[in-house]
């Protein structure tokens, strides 16, 4: 039961960094996402493809974060690639630890000046740094392509 607790936290905190990570990566002023992938993110996901991706930079520079576009990028990555990761369970505990890092950042920079609950509180990005710093302490478990992979 363990291993199969590890993968639901892994598929479902991997596929919700990747869905932040992605309109950070690909969107834009005028961007849309895939027509899939609109529909099984929900009606507000277009929205936040096209405020996304520059102004996501732009948001971090008004943050004070030292050079926001490479921070940016790092950041998406980190979400799109390392969420797609985590949910595989590939990689996982470095995946894991930068995600939770990468939630932390977010937790202090922008979240944390609106307190723990409501819209912009920071209360989602620190469920979703522990749930990854978790993962990253206890592992991918045997349903896991690190299990298939290294051992």
């Amino acid at each position: 039961m363990r291993d199969l607790g590890l993968l639901l936290l892994r598929i479902v905190a991997g596929m919700t960094l990747a869905a932040h990570g992605y309109p950070k990566l690909f969107g834009g002023p005028g961007k849309r996402p895939h027509p899939l992938l609109a529909r099984t993110m929900g009606p507000n996901y277009p929205a936040a493809v096209e405020r996304s991706g520059p102004g996501f930079a732009a948001g971090l520079q008004r943050m004070g974060v030292p050079y926001p576009e490479q921070a940016a990028t790092l950041s998406a990555v980190t979400e799109l690639g390392g969420g797609l990761a985590l949910a595989a369970g590939f990689l996982t505990r470095p995946v894991a630890f930068a995600a939770a890092f990468n939630m932390g950042v977010a937790t202090w920079k922008a979240h944390w000046k609106n307190g723990f609950y409501g819209q912009g509180g920071f209360e989602f990005p620190l469920l979703l740094g522990t749930a990854t710093l978790a993962i990253g302490l206890t592992g991918p478990g045997t349903i896991s392509l690190d299990a298939l992979l290294f051992s």
